[in-house]
This record gives C-alpha cells, sequence and structure tokens, in this order.
C-alpha cells in the first residue's frame, strides 16, 4: 500500500488551492476565509483572484438555500426548523418579521449560523424577487468575505513579522503564533454570530426594531428596490 507523503498532500492543496477555498467558502465560510487571508499576506495567493473565488462560493451558498426554499415550499422550512431547534413560534416570528423587514433580515442573518439558512430559505419561499435577493446576498457576502479575510490578514503580517527572528527561535513563535490565530479566529466569529444572533432573537421575540437594525437598515435599504 503507498504511503501518501506530507508533501505530496501539500503540493496538491497548493496547486488547486483556488478550487478549495472555493468549496470552503461554499460548505464552510468563516475559518476558511481567515485562514486564506493570513495565506494571503504570505504570498500564497493574488488578491482579486481569491476574493473571487471566495465571494462566489459564499453568494452561491445562499442561492442554493434560496432555491430551496422557492422550491420546497413550508415544508422545508418546518423541517429545516425543527433541526435547527427552533420553534414553529419562532419561525412564525421569522417569516412575519421578513415580510416587513425583508432586506434588513437577510443581511444581518447572513453572519449568523443557522438563521441564514432558515431567513434565506423563507425568501425563496415567499417568492422574493431573484434580483432583490441577489443584491443583498451580494452586498452582504463582500462585507463578510472582506472582514474575515481582513482578520487573516492581520495576523499574517504576525507571522510574517517573524522573519527578523533566527530560525530556531522562529519555528516555534510560529507554531504558537499559529495556535493564537486559530484560537483567537474561533473567538471573534462565534462573538460577531452570538452578538448578531442574540440581537436578532431579541428584536424578533418583542417584534420592534433595535437601533442596530435600523443602522443596518438604512445601509442596505437602496439595494433591490425594483
Amino acid at each position: 500500500m503507498e504511503i501518501v507523503s506530507t508533501n505530496s498532500v501539500l503540493n496538491l492543496l497548493y496547486t488547486h488551492r483556488y478550487i478549495f477555498s472555493f468549496l470552503g467558502a461554499f460548505f464552510e465560510g468563516t475559518f476558511i476565509m481567515i485562514l486564506t487571508g493570513v495565506l494571503y499576506k504570505l504570498g500564497y495567493f493574488k488578491f482579486w483572484a481569491l476574493f473571487s473565488v471566495l465571494l462566489g462560493g459564499y453568494f452561491l451558498n445562499g442561492v442554493i438555500w434560496y432555491l430551496i426554499g422557492r422550491y420546497g415550499g413550508n415544508h422545508v422550512l418546518e423541517k429545516w426548523g425543527k433541526r435547527l431547534n427552533f420553534t414553529k413560534n419562532l419561525v412564525e416570528k421569522l417569516e412575519e418579521y421578513f415580510k416587513n423587514h425583508s432586506l434588513r433580515t437577510l443581511f444581518i442573518t447572513r453572519i449568523t449560523w443557522g438563521f441564514s439558512m432558515l431567513s434565506f430559505m423563507i425568501a425563496g419561499s415567499f417568492k422574493m424577487k431573484f434580483k432583490k435577493f441577489a443584491a443583498v446576498n451580494l452586498a452582504a457576502s463582500v462585507v463578510w468575505v472582506l472582514g474575515l479575510v481582513g482578520i487573516g490578514y492581520v495576523f499574517g503580517a504576525s507571522l510574517k513579522g517573524l522573519s527578523i527572528v533566527t530560525k530556531s527561535i522562529r519555528i516555534g513563535l510560529t507554531i504558537a503564533l499559529f495556535a493564537i490565530i486559530v484560537f483567537v479566529s474561533f473567538l471573534i466569529v462565534y462573538w460577531l454570530r452570538w452578538f448578531a444572533r442574540t440581537k436578532f432573537i431579541q428584536d424578533l421575540s418583542e417584534h420592534k426594531e433595535s437601533q442596530f437594525l435600523r443602522w443596518v437598515g438604512e445601509k442596505i435599504s437602496n439595494f433591490g428596490k425594483k
């Protein structure tokens, strides 16, 4: 049995790095974007090529959930609501809120785990115009991709700064810093999603707009008004 060497795997990942980045953005998104931001700073990616594949993967992910809702209807909503432990009452409130604030709902929930899928399916089930949906999905995806790649870029700059340290010390510091990058990345993403999710649930439960939602609504209110 032939043993696959580490170098072979690394060469495969490097050769097809843009394909893997696209797939990572499509299936996972957040951590992959931070990691590619680090690698971009270290010289493994070209910016516009990386940005294009990440944006394409993340945008397409949203389109898939929209189409599932559009052609699956309420049956799919109920099924996924149960899988994500959302009560029927909460799903109904989300649907009611979506009718009045569809654009800001899509934008806010794009950075929350679970709610993004649900709200995109609701957009599809309500037969929201695809052009309007695509505009908001694109805007939110651009913000999210740039933000997470930017975080990775900062971490990458820290790694690159280790080049001035002697080799023996640099190896240990690189390993330690990479571990810190992974840990802090998860904390940042978790906090961002917790904040958006908590604010959104609170707003749904009280059924009134918050200052945060109004601010975001003003920023995206001009998207897809046709």
